[in-house]
C-alpha cells in the first residue's frame, strides 16, 4: 500500500473531471433559468405564486370627428360654468384664505411659546450651572484655606524624628 501521493499518476489527475462536471452544472443551470423566464408570458420576473393576474385593455370608443372645430364664444360673453358663480369662488377663496391665516397664527403662537420655553430652560440650567460653579469655589477655597493652616502648623511645630 502506498501513500496517495506515491501514485504513478500525474498528481491532479481529479482536477479536469470536476472542472468538466462544474461546466456542464453551471451550463445547464443557466438553461433552466433562461428556460422558466422566457416561459412566462408576460416575461416579466416573478418569484413564487406572487403573479398579478393582467389587466384586460380599455374598450377605446370612437371619437367624433376632429375636422370640424367647435365654434368660438366671444371673450367678452363668456361667463363662468354653471355650477359655480363668481360669489361663490370668492366667498370660498375668502374662506379658505382665513383657515390658511388661522393656520398661520396657531404655528406661530405654538412656535413661540416652544421658544419661551427653551429660553427658560436653557436659564434654569445655567443658573444651575452658575449656583454649582460657585459653590465649587467656596469648597476649593475652604481646602486651600485648610492646607495653608496645616502647613503653618508644621512649621511652627516641625515633626522631629530623634
Amino acid at each position: 500500500m502506498h501513500p496517495r501521493f506515491f501514485y504513478p499518476h500525474p498528481r491532479f489527475h481529479t482536477g479536469p473531471s470536476r472542472l468538466l462536471w462544474f461546466v456542464i452544472g453551471a451550463a445547464s443551470a443557466t438553461w433552466w433559468i433562461h428556460r422558466k423566464e422566457h416561459a412566462n408570458p408576460s416575461n416579466q420576473h416573478h418569484f413564487g405564486r406572487c403573479i398579478r393576474p393582467p389587466v384586460p385593455p380599455l374598450a377605446v370608443e370612437p371619437q367624433p370627428n376632429r375636422d370640424t372645430l367647435p365654434p368660438m364664444q366671444n371673450p367678452a360673453n363668456r361667463s363662468p360654468p354653471w355650477g359655480y358663480p363668481e360669489a361663490h369662488r370668492a366667498r370660498q377663496f375668502d374662506e379658505e384664505k382665513a383657515k390658511l391665516q388661522a393656520i398661520g397664527r396657531q404655528a406661530e403662537d405654538v412656535m413661540t411659546k416652544l421658544s419661551e420655553d427653551a429660553l427658560d430652560s436653557v436659564m434654569t440650567t445655567m443658573e444651575a450651572l452658575k449656583r454649582k460653579l460657585a459653590e465649587h469655589r467656596e469648597e476649593r477655597l475652604r481646602v486651600q484655606r485648610q492646607l495653608e493652616k496645616q502647613i503653618e502648623e508644621q512649621h511652627k511645630d516641625p515633626h522631629r524624628f530623634v
